[in-house]
């Protein structure tokens, strides 16, 4: 496993790559920041890492991942996004949102045949954003959802079943977000709160 403290507002690109270069050598799962709080993932064509971070975060295997995206053309490979839906993103993206979309083609071809809905986030992240785009596709992501006044210490990590299950964590520091995402649904035409979170909602 190995550890790579990065500055949360000007990512150095050197280091974005040396991250890159491990994960294609390695299993692919990586620790990162986000503008909510840490989450872990791998590239969304990596399946059959998915269940293997389900486990080390002792989630359902069967709990959705959402998808980290760069850009909302990035977006539109994932996910059908009607012109109402579009306009939403527009104006609350890069933010502490998640929404919830119909999956594309793509998705259901080369992801999960099952999968009929995504959710997408594009966080407001530097670090985030110049790894997928150093990835060349977006990240499937889980929060590590830890609780507490620690929630946003990357030291809490350090726990002997995620140092064996991760390979890469990206340091960032302390993240003092006080909650996780936003969650909306745009499946159904008007769109529909589903969690408050760190995004204020004024649909």
């Amino acid at each position: 496993m190995e550890r790579i403290r990065i500055h949360p507002e000007s990512p150095q690109p050197r280091l974005i790559t040396q991250v890159v270069e491990l994960l294609r050598r390695s299993k692919g799962i990586c620790i990162y920041p986000t503008d909510t709080v840490y989450g872990v993932g791998c590239a969304v064509s990596n399946n059959k890492m998915l269940k293997e971070i389900a486990q080390i975060l002792h989630k359902d295997d069967n709990r959705l991942f959402s998808f980290l995206c760069a850009d909302i053309a990035q977006v539109e490979e994932y996910a059908q996004i009607s012109t109402p839906a579009f306009k939403i993103l527009k104006k609350y993206l890069p933010g502490p949102y998640t929404f919830i979309l119909p999956s594309s083609n793509f998705v259901r071809k080369k992801i999960s045949e099952k999968r009929k809905t995504v959710g997408i986030r594009i966080p407001d992240s530097p670090i985030v954003i110049e790894l997928i785009r150093a990835l060349g596709e977006p990240i499937a992501n889980m929060s590590l959802n830890i609780e507490g006044e620690h929630r946003g210490n990357p030291e809490i990590f350090m726990t002997n079943e995620v140092l064996n299950g991760v390979d890469v964590i990206i340091d960032a520091g302390e993240i003092y977000a006080s909650g996780g995402s936003t969650i909306i649904d745009l499946t159904e035409g008007e769109p529909v709160l589903v969690r408050q979170g760190l995004g204020e909602w004024h649909e």
